[in-house]
């Protein structure tokens, strides 16, 4: 028993004497230190300053940063980050990269807002969470990292970031949010978008990737970008109810895209942090008809209005045109779409002119039109292909809710309204009445509304 207690004791004292040995001599931040000291040694040019060099303190070193709610200690090794002695250094005791320190104040944001990771960590594989599953914001690598600018800045506004701005002019241009709200607008089909690079991980991830191309080779690991990639670029990945059309876009579009959604996080930084509102809160009122068409309908509707995008389970078979909007609002001569396409672009109101609405069958124009914003403010379910058969995967969502007020409304109606092929004037039914004020929104036909 006593030789029991005796190895015991041993064993403690070897405890004890090896935790302050291992915190202060054996952690990787004390060998990165060392280094940097020697470094600074060797380029010294004066005498003090090599002695200064010589007196360097090893220590564990952190930033506080209460209004983040981080405590960074990557600085522990990442020691000559602000030193540009060390600009010819090996990683992790070389100085920043480019110029951002200077407009960074590394005491004031830290290092994790930028580049994520595991901020109170002082072992390389920990502070990174390279692989850690119980991490879910590992650090992010170039170009992936231009992602988290837009938690202070609005990235039209700063050079360097070619790859993000050309993702939101996609997001923007392509019609993403027809079917994905953001920041509560646009449609209702696919999943809100807004808050897409904190999905959980274990809810959303990459399925379908060849060993070559899995999440650790094309992004160290980084399940949240894998899973954003992926479904962009593999569609069919996702599981099979997934609306998400193929977009055939090349390989630089879906990185560029990949970027700027990994940026839309709901990881908000103080006010006092922010430099630009956000591109993404961009009003509508800023947009012209051909714009909001681009953001928000081209997708299904395809360029032009121009239709062709196919619809599964729909009776027609693809999504109908939108080029036609001259036919459907019963104008009969192009100089009348003209004219009511400025109106509409001007913000007035075509139904409460001081003088009446200047175009043939003004009452069934305006009837028509009544109709059709109508549904594109309420939406429309399409037909099933076949009775009692899967619903279509495509509808109509309700643009009322969507985000889309009267003004962006009529802003869309009046670029649509200039798309139609003119060939001549059009076979209009006779019998239309420019004076007749008592036709209704039911002399619609049914038929007229269904597209």
């Amino acid at each position: 028993m006593r030789m029991i207690l005796f190895l015991a004791s041993l064993l403690c004292v070897a405890l004890l004497l090896y935790a302050p040995l291992d915190t202060f001599r054996l952690q990787e931040y004390h060998r990165h230190q060392k280094s940097y000291r020697d470094a600074k040694i060797e380029v010294a040019k004066t005498e003090s300053q090599r002695e200064e060099a010589k007196k360097y303190p090893i220590k564990i070193r952190q930033i506080v940063l209460p209004e983040l709610n981080r405590i960074d200690r990557c600085t522990s090794c990442h020691v000559g980050l602000e030193d540009p002695a060390m600009k010819d250094a090996e990683n992790p005791i070389r100085t920043h990269p480019g110029n951002y320190l200077a407009h960074h104040d590394i005491q004031k944001v830290g290092c994790t807002v930028c580049h994520d990771g595991q901020g109170r960590a002082l072992i390389a594989d920990d502070a990174h969470a390279v692989g850690l599953s119980t991490w879910e914001k590992p650090l992010l690598y170039p170009p992936f990292i231009q992602a988290n600018c837009l938690r202070c800045h609005d990235v039209g506004e700063l050079p360097g970031l070619e790859i993000i701005q050309k993702g939101s002019e996609l997001f923007n241009t392509r019609g993403c949010m027809g079917c994905h709200k953001l920041d509560g607008k646009g449609g209702q089909v696919g999943p809100d978008l807004t808050h897409i690079a904190d999905a959980s991980t274990h809810l959303k991830q990459p399925k379908n990737h060849s060993d070559d191309e899995s999440p650790s080779s094309l992004f160290h690991d980084n399940k949240n970008l894998a899973y954003i990639y992926e479904s962009i670029k593999s569609p069919d990945a996702q599981p099979a109810t997934t609306a998400m059309m193929d977009f055939e876009f090349s390989d630089e579009e879906v990185l560029a895209l990949t970027v700027f959604l990994k940026g839309l996080s709901k990881r908000e930084v103080p006010a006092s942090y922010v430099m630009k509102r956000y591109t993404r809160r961009q009003r509508n009122g800023e947009l012209t008809g051909e714009n909001l068409f681009s953001k928000y309908c081209v997708a299904c509707h395809g360029q032009g209005g121009k239709g062709g995008v196919e619809n599964p389970n729909y009776g027609k078979g693809t999504v109908p045109p939108l080029n036609t909007l001259a036919e459907k609002l019963f104008l009969e001569y192009e100089e009348d779409a003209e004219y009511l396409s400025e109106l509409l672009s001007e913000g007035i109101d075509i139904e409460n002119m001081e003088e009446p609405l200047d175009v043939d069958g003004r009452a069934r124009v305006l009837a028509q039109y009544r109709a059709i914003k109508d549904v594109i403010k309420k939406g429309s379910v399409a037909g099933r292909a076949e009775e009692g058969g899967h619903p279509a995967l495509l509808n109509m969502p309700a643009w009322k809710t969507g985000g889309l007020g009267d003004a962006d409304i009529d802003s869309i109606l009046s670029y649509l309204l200039l798309q139609f092929p003119w060939e001549g004037d059009l076979d209009v039914e006779e019998g239309s009445d420019e004076d007749s004020d008592e036709d209704s929104d039911e002399d619609v036909e049914e038929e007229e509304l269904e597209e």
